[in-house]
């Protein structure tokens, strides 16, 4: 079997589910090899959401980045590979700001935060180690396994609606105008979503804000307790509810949200995606895209009034986590697609 050597050069969570697939294929029998430059400032890549890769005698790049907010750092990635797998993946950017370099970009597929217990870019120990005297778990129990749910069938039972979410500082100094705008999008989509959510379902929907500073300013009355938003909670509470709510992430990203509720095999209604994915993702079967909250209301409700749709749906999501989500799977799917563009038997599939 051919060795895979993986170089990381950076210790951002975005690159986790990379490793933790990495690490599952060595423990499965694959030969791979992991050098941890994450500390190594003079690393070309250093600090950056990217893991590099060789295989076959090809260099590969894996782009964890939310959108195409840093072009420049792409660029140097790209200058560096043979292919180059990108998470948020559009056709029209890649054409329109690498026209040399667009052939060699395919998609990656979702991201979420996802990780390996002997995952190297874990936090360190003593971190780990405090985190349970302030509430919180250690990030090294959110292996695959804990997120991985079954599609179910609920007979008799309140379907149940999930939008637990964050909002973001939209007067960054460190961004710009436009960025700071789409912040401020998010923010007031997100809150009247919940609002709207909480009017028609009531108890039947579990929905609010994290407790921070910006949500107090935004809508406190919206804010959760902690025994919902803490992230253990809220995995918990996840895998008790039917439908999940996504919406747009950073740089129009498609948010780890909404890979948690593939994983755990929910119904999903999410906000129409801007990027895409690999694999048979489906409007309509996977889930429902919606672009008001009026949208996501009847969405929502479509699910609510048709119990065999939303089963449907949920089994339809568990299917695409087996075959395309998986962290090991997902990295497995990339190799042997690296194979196929080696043999000339792939055009492009993008």
């Amino acid at each position: 079997m051919e060795t895979v050597k993986i170089t990381i050069p950076s210790n951002i969570i975005h690159n986790c589910q990379i490793v933790t697939g990495f690490l599952l294929l060595k423990e499965q029998g694959w030969n791979v090899e992991i050098v941890d430059r994450s500390r190594d400032a003079q690393n070309t890549f250093f600090d950056l959401p990217v893991i590099q890769a060789e295989y076959c005698g090809k260099k590969i790049m894996y782009d964890l980045w939310d959108g195409y907010q840093h072009p420049g750092d792409m660029k140097r990635c790209l200058d560096w590979c043979d292919i180059y797998f990108k998470r948020s993946f559009s056709q029209e950017k890649n054409q329109r700001l690498f026209p040399d370099e667009s052939n060699k970009i395919y998609p990656l597929g979702f991201n979420y935060h996802i990780t390996h217990r002997k995952n190297p870019i874990n936090e360190p120990l003593w971190k780990a180690l405090a985190k349970p005297f302030l509430g919180k778990t250690p990030d090294a129990y959110f292996v695959p396994e804990v997120f991985e749910g079954r599609a179910e069938r609920k007979e008799g039972e309140p379907v149940k609606i999930l939008f637990l979410t964050r909002l973001w500082d939209d007067q960054d100094p460190a961004l710009d105008e436009e960025a700071n705008r789409e912040r401020t999008y998010i923010n007031e989509a997100r809150i009247q979503i919940i609002r709207t959510l909480r009017e028609k379902y009531g108890d039947a929907f579990v929905g609010g804000l994290n407790d921070n500073a910006l949500s107090r300013a935004w809508a406190p009355e919206l804010i959760m307790p902690a025994k919902y938003t803490e992230r253990r909670q809220y995995v918990k509470l996840l895998h008790s509810c039917d439908i999940c709510i996504g919406t747009m992430g950073l740089f129009e990203s498609i948010g780890w949200k909404t890979a948690e509720y593939v994983a755990a095999a929910k119904a999903i209604v999410n906000e129409h995606f801007h990027y895409a994915v690999t694999g048979d993702f489906r409007e309509g079967e996977n889930y429902i895209g919606f672009s008001t909250a009026r949208e996501c209301i009847d969405a929502v409700q479509s699910l609510v009034d048709d119990p065999e749709k939303l089963f449907a749906m949920k089994q339809k999501n568990e299917q695409y986590y087996r075959e395309y989500l998986k962290p090991e799977v997902l990295v497995k799917n990339s190799l042997m697609q690296v194979k196929r563009i080696l043999s000339g038997e792939e055009g492009k599939n993008n």
